[in-house]
């Protein structure tokens, strides 16, 4: 199990390894936009990780090939729908301009 805290409520969930922070997110009943329902090919659920970056996988060339065509990318964005939780807590911000 790991925490993960979303911002900007800064709320925070017990999740279990190996979970994709958008699965995460939607078990708790947090509000995120999934347009292709987690196949890294429409850019909705992009999120910051604002803590925990390195505790979670490499972005792979599907994820990174989506964060290239999007508005609003910077060095702590991933798509919630390709990142796997880790051990290790992780913080992540919802936006709010997606």
């Amino acid at each position: 199990m790991t925490t993960l805290t979303v911002l900007p409520s800064g709320k925070s969930y017990e999740v279990a390894a190996g979970t994709t922070i958008m699965k995460a997110l939607l078990a708790a009943g947090e509000s995120i936009a999934q347009k292709c329902g987690g196949n890294a090919s429409c850019g909705s659920c992009h999120i910051f990780v604002t803590e925990g970056r390195k505790s979670l996988p490499r972005i792979q060339k599907l994820e990174n090939e989506k964060l290239d065509t999007l508005v609003g990318v910077g060095s702590k964005s991933r798509l919630a729908c390709q990142a796997v939780l880790g051990d290790e807590p992780v913080t992540v911000e919802l936006l709010s301009f997606v």
